[in-house]
């Protein structure tokens, strides 16, 4: 690895770097979570050196959300959400998280992004700011809620909370359950929050 006069810039040879720092990130973070994992190591996985890691990424914060985010198009899923029957946005949000969740790669990920966002603030804003307010808020305020915020964080609180029992504690029988089972339940709860109805809708 190099030292002292190392390269602070992209590696010659048209080599994506950057790319390659977030695939070692992920790696590390992945298996050690986020206090665990530290840029040395990451700069290790990728072949680099520290420094370089510094160059791309300001804070190991932006360095551990950067590389733990799905790589899905946020802003398509929620128009996809946001279409259709009003009375069945729940269920088609529960759908687009137990399909991240249950994914092998995605969803180890995600769960260490909220793992970490319950300890350190400076994670707590990223995900506030990625999946509260640039997911659910959106579909609240695209199906009419009468006050997003409100109706985001209440969802959010059903959606996080199922995720860390089911995937993260594995908690039964919750973490067995199958999928379709899950959206069927918990997605009525959802339509209520996320339309800010006051009488549960789909029960």
């Amino acid at each position: 690895m190099a030292t002292g006069g190392a390269r602070r810039g992209p590696r010659p040879g048209g080599t994506d770097t950057k790319a390659e720092i977030l695939t070692a990130a992920g790696t590390i973070f992945s298996s050690e979570g986020y206090q665990r994992g530290s840029v040395r190591a990451i700069a290790r996985e990728a072949g680099v050196d520290p420094a370089l890691v510094r160059h791309y990424f300001s804070s190991k914060t932006e360095l551990f959300v950067e590389s733990m985010r799905p790589p899905v198009d946020l802003t398509a899923q929620v128009t996809r959400m946001a279409q259709g029957d009003r009375q069945l946005v729940g269920e088609r949000v529960m759908a687009f998280f137990v399909e991240v969740w249950d994914d092998p790669v995605r969803g180890p990920r995600i769960i260490q992004l909220m793992r970490a966002a319950l300890d350190h603030p400076e994670v707590a804003v990223f995900v506030r700011a990625l999946i509260i307010e640039g997911v659910i808020e959106r579909v609240a305020t695209a199906v009419g809620a009468r006050n997003p915020a409100r109706a985001a964080a209440t969802a959010a609180s059903q959606v996080i909370g199922l995720a860390m029992l089911r995937h993260g504690a594995h908690i039964e029988p919750l973490a067995s359950e199958p999928a379709d089972e899950l959206i069927a339940r918990f997605g009525p709860i959802l339509t209520r929050l996320l339309t800010d109805s006051d009488a549960l809708q789909g029960t």
